[in-house]
Parts: structure tokens; sequence; C-alpha cells
């Protein structure tokens, strides 16, 4: 029996990516990281430098969805929005499960 994988949001902040390769890799980590884990990546909103806004449109998302899982490289992404530890932790009391991408062995912290 085919069980359908979860719907997903991803997440990247420009500020820890160097160029548009590595975003396009990162992308890829995350699709792939989501696969493994059941679940369907269906948009990565990516933060660039300045005011936040893919983070506000985001947060929207994840608002209106029914507890809805996020995908990040690292916690350090979520700092477009706040402090990362502190992030997390309110969406996980909104039901949102917040998934590392990254393998611990591959972080740079």
């Amino acid at each position: 029996m085919h069980v359908p994988a979860t719907p997903a949001l991803g997440f990247v902040s420009m500020s820890f990516v160097r160029n548009t390769g590595e975003l396009l890799a990162i992308r890829r980590q995350l699709k792939a990281f989501a696969t493994e884990h059941r679940l369907q990546i269906t948009k990565v909103y990516v933060e660039e430098p300045g005011p936040p806004s893919a983070a506000f449109d985001l947060l929207e998302s994840l608002l209106e969805s029914d507890g809805q899982p996020l995908v990040v490289p690292t916690l350090h992404h979520l700092a477009a929005i706040g402090h990362p530890l502190k992030i997390r932790d309110h969406l996980r009391r909104c039901t949102h499960e917040v998934l590392i991408a990254t393998m611990p062995a591959e972080r740079t912290c």
C-alpha cells in the first residue's frame, strides 16, 4: 500500500548561502531529505538579504496550513525571523515540526 507523502515547506536564508550554485544544491538537499522522511516539499521560500519578506510569506503559509512541517538546511536559517531556537520552539507549539536537513557532521556550527 502506497502512503502519500506529507506536504512540507522549505526555507533558506541567502545570508548563509554564497551563490546560486550553492542555493541549487541546498534546494536539492532539502528535497532529498524530505523524500527520505516521506515528505514532499511544495515550496521553498528563499529569503534575500534585507528586510524579511519571504520569511513572513512562509509564516503566513504555515499559519494557513494544518501542522505542515518545515524543512531547513540548519536552524541558523531561521535567524531571518528571530532567534532560531525560539522560532523553532514556537512553531513546534503551533504543531509545525521543524526538520534540519543537514547532517550534524556537515554543519559548520
